[in-house]
């Protein structure tokens, strides 16, 4: 077994509450007896329990990641992997754990999130999945914990919010789209609990009026599964005038989308376009390769990390609430040009 801090006490003939103080620089232990102690324990090897020296400290060294509606969006089907692969990378460089609470819609509903935080002592949260309609978002606004939201802003003295410049991603699509000579551009969105997918309709109906291409039509609404992306293309195929062109606004829905299409018979880009947003990795794998907006989940992850960590060590004001990260279009083939 290892040196324990009672073995090293019994050598010095002190207290164990005394060579624990020394050990962790706490007050108490004067300069020469607290160098006398920390040399014994390193010549008896002592080597301290990190989980008992977080306990003594009233620290856990852990954030809370919450991946909300996997009942609906399966994780590898979903942007939140790449989000929780950057909140991994930048916890453990920054000597943190994380716990990650997959909850479905039913799992948790006689418990509330920032419960669960306290009752795992987990010292910060980060949100993904959170809706405008979710029972707990009151009482989140009121954390007494650095919590970081991916993709819903709130307001709230510990609450940071990380997203997209989602409207400049719709605009660059749009821009490609319309300078290729599409006129009709058909919109996937999903409920208006998502704010996210809200503020990318937004964006292209704003982009669309302004140019007299708006059509109300040419809008469906699903919930940014692949399954509802299959089901709004059954609608977008029962048209007498279909779109040239979809925009969805998550890859999940264009792919569902993608196979609809080609089963009945359409090719893509020939017949109709596709553009998604994210950039999943199965788009680089879809025949034809998926245009999309690309969103980088990794950076999302270690931004929402940097908030919790800046907010725990500074409890400052000054700790910056508000990322807006950059999109960027990728093009590949599944667009056509019509000039």
């Amino acid at each position: 077994m290892g040196v324990k801090i009672r073995d090293i006490a019994d050598k010095l003939g002190v207290s164990p509450g005394t060579v624990s103080k020394a050990l962790n620089d706490r007050k108490g232990v004067g300069d020469k007896l607290k160098a006398k102690i920390k040399r014994v324990a390193k010549e008896m090897e002592y080597h301290p329990n990190p989980i008992a020296r977080r306990l003594s400290m009233n620290k856990s060294n852990t954030i809370g990641v919450f991946i909300l509606s996997r009942d609906k969006i399966r994780l590898r089907e979903s942007f939140a992997i790449e989000i929780l692969d950057g909140v991994a990378e930048e916890a453990n460089k920054r000597g943190y754990d994380i716990l990650l609470f997959t909850n479905t819609s039913s799992l948790y509903q006689n418990v509330n999130y920032l419960k669960l935080c306290k009752e795992r002592r987990v010292e910060g949260a980060i949100f993904f999945g959170l809706a405008l309609n979710d029972p707990e978002l009151e009482e989140i606004k009121q954390a007494d914990i650095p919590v970081a939201i991916i993709d819903l802003k709130i307001k709230g003295e510990n609450i940071g919010y990380i997203s997209s410049d989602n409207p400049t991603g719709i605009n660059q699509a749009l821009d490609y789209l319309t300078e290729l000579g599409h006129q009709r551009v058909g919109f996937f969105k999903s409920t208006k609990e998502a704010e996210v997918s809200e503020i990318r309709f937004r964006a292209y109906q704003d982009y669309l009026l302004e140019r007299n291409l708006y059509n109300p039509a040419y809008v469906w609404e699903g919930d940014f599964t692949k399954e509802s992306g299959e089901r709004l293309a059954q609608e977008v195929l029962s048209l007498k005038q279909r779109p040239t062109a979809i925009l969805s606004a998550n890859d999940s829905m264009a792919l569902g989308a993608m196979g609809t299409f080609k089963a009945a018979g359409l090719k893509i880009p020939d017949d109709i376009s596709l553009v998604g947003f994210d950039n999943m990795p199965a788009t680089q794998y879809t025949s034809p390769k998926l245009t999309t907006i690309n969103q980088d989940g990794i950076l999302f992850g270690k931004e929402a990390v940097n908030f919790i960590l800046n907010k725990l060590n500074t409890n400052s004001v000054e700790v910056v609430k508000e990322k807006l990260l950059k999109p960027e279009l990728i093009i590949r083939n599944s667009v056509k040009d019509l000039r």
